[in-house]
């Protein structure tokens, strides 16, 4: 007579905790694991070490361990329903925290105003940039998986004023343009980014009162930097990537 895997059954209590346990672990080290990696690091914590075997002969290491999906586990003999649904079911957790941090990770950084008399809207304030650096307020930008941020500074020798943040989820996001515009007699020429959204998050109480009219279109979102068509790409690519999960 054929042998057969053990049941698991595990009581609620314990099954919290190794939720917990899942949802603590590392995506990024999880994908360096090696198929021994995947068995004590992985099966063992979870109650699910009676399928080392299966798993080192399909040698299943962590990059393909957050790549399987039930029809994979199938395929690997794994007939036992109720082990199935409950591996898949803290696979989703593994793989629903590893999306999230993908989404929150930085695809692109700046600040501005870049030092350069093209990425100024007259000479005049990046002679003032120049001459006092420790005068300008700068804007930091941020760029990830879930929308475009950016915190406007107060310049450093400023001690007094808001410091703002605002964000726009790609949800909203409407268009992109870049602009290229000609500066010291078309010696150089800046690059210039609008951002269109139906609207925006502030964290601002200042920029909360000077919010634009009801039925007013929104004026757009505008990056003066260097690397704005780089920036655009990846916008554009986590704008799209954003549509397919929203579907």
């Amino acid at each position: 007579m054929a042998s057969q895997e053990p049941i698991v059954t595990q009581p609620r209590s314990r099954r919290k905790e190794i939720e917990q346990f899942v949802r603590d672990l590392d995506p990024l080290q999880v994908q360096e694991w090696t198929e021994q990696d995947v068995v004590e690091k992985y099966l063992r914590p979870t109650n699910m070490e009676h399928l080392a075997k299966m798993f080192i002969e399909n040698r299943i290491n962590g990059a393909v361990l957050l790549s399987l999906e039930e029809s994979h586990l199938k395929d690997m003999g794994f007939h036992i329903v109720g082990d199935r649904i409950t591996f898949l079911d803290y696979l989703k957790q593994l793989k629903k925290h590893k999306r999230d941090l993908d989404r929150g990770r930085a695809l692109w950084n700046a600040t501005t105003p870049v030092c350069s008399p093209a990425y100024h809207r007259n000479l005049g304030e990046y002679c003032f940039q120049v001459c006092c650096n420790c005068c300008v307020a700068t804007t930091e930008w941020r760029v990830t998986g879930q929308g475009i941020r950016w915190r406007k500074n107060r310049a450093p020798i400023n001690c007094c004023g808001d410091v703002e943040t605002q964000f726009i989820d790609y949800r909203f996001l409407k268009d992109l343009e870049i602009r290229k515009t000609p500066k010291c007699l078309c010696c150089c020429v800046g690059k210039e980014l609008l951002i269109y959204a139906d609207d925006k998050d502030s964290v601002s109480p200042r920029q909360a009162l000077a919010a634009h009219a009801p039925g007013e279109a929104p004026e757009p979102v505008s990056i003066l930097h260097p690397e704005v068509p780089r920036a655009e790409s990846l916008i554009r690519n986590a704008w799209a990537d954003a549509k397919l999960v929203a579907d």
